[in-house]
This record gives structure tokens, C-alpha cells and sequence, in this order.
């Protein structure tokens, strides 16, 4: 059984509405970054890395939504948080998640001083992760999986 923050849930454990729009959100954001290659004069380092945070973002969304629950605040510490509410995840999972969290500075109240942008390397590790987040939320949103091991 999975244990659940009370003050972080909405509904009882059941899904909030909505919740397929987000998944559908996060699929198109990570279609792009997966096939952005094909187009490198239009698709920058820093462009992907931005679309795939909105990926990351769209499909924790509805991982969460799916159980009911909602975090805090949007930025990746917030959604990590919620996430490890309702689902394993491992530890290099974790890791990531954090670091992702410190490259990108989505929804905080402190502006970056300049765009972070990945090394290349650090990119393939957050695209592999964005492709666990799409397999998880798929799995729970479905009910297929719940709580999804994707992440684990």
C-alpha cells in the first residue's frame, strides 16, 4: 500500500479532472524533443532542454492527478516531492530529477542570471528520464499500473 500525504491530497485518491489533458501535453512536448534532431537549425540544445522540462513537468502533473494529488508548486523539487507519495523512484532517478531541478529554474520566484542549458551527455540522461515520466504516467493514468515501477 502506498502511503499518502493528507495535505496533499484532493480527492479522496481519485483522479482530478483534467488529468488526460496533461498526459496528452506531456506526449507532444516529448514528441518534439525526440524527433528535434531532424531539424537541429530550429531545434537548439537550449530549446529542447526547455521543451523537455515541459514534458517532465506535464507528465509528473498527471502522474499525481491521477492519484488525486497535487504539489505544492510546479518547479522539479515540488513535483518530486509529490512523486514520492504515490510511486517508487529510484535513486539515480532521484538524482536526476534533483539535478534537473537545479539546471532549470521552472516555475521558482528566483530568476536564472542566464539560461542553463545541459551538456549533451547530461541532455541524453534527461531524455531517458522524460521517457521513464511518459511511461509512468501512461501506466498510472491508465490504471493499468498504479503505482507505476517505471521509475524505479
Amino acid at each position: 500500500m502506498i502511503a499518502t500525504d493528507p495535505t496533499q491530497t484532493a480527492s479522496n485518491g481519485q483522479a482530478i479532472s483534467e488529468t488526460d489533458l496533461f498526459l496528452q501535453e506531456g506526449d507532444k512536448y516529448l514528441k518534439v524533443v525526440l524527433n528535434g534532431h531532424k531539424r537541429p537549425e530550429i531545434f537548439s540544445l537550449e530549446l529542447m532542454f526547455n521543451l523537455l522540462t515541459l514534458a517532465i513537468e506535464k507528465h509528473a502533473m498527471a502522474i499525481l492527478m491521477s492519484c488525486g494529488t497535487l504539489p505544492e508548486n510546479h518547479t522539479f523539487m515540488d513535483l518530486l516531492d509529490g512523486l514520492k507519495w504515490v510511486m517508487p523512484i529510484s535513486e539515480t532517478n532521484h538524482q536526476t530529477l534533483l539535478t534537473l531541478h537545479k539546471e532549470e529554474s521552472m516555475c521558482s520566484i528566483e530568476a536564472p542570471v542566464k539560461p542553463r542549458v545541459p551538456t549533451p551527455e547530461l541532455m541524453i540522461d534527461y531524455i531517458e528520464l522524460g521517457k521513464r515520466m511518459q511511461m509512468a504516467a501512461r501506466e498510472m493514468v491508465s490504471g493499468k499500473a498504479s503505482p507505476s515501477f517505471a521509475l524505479e
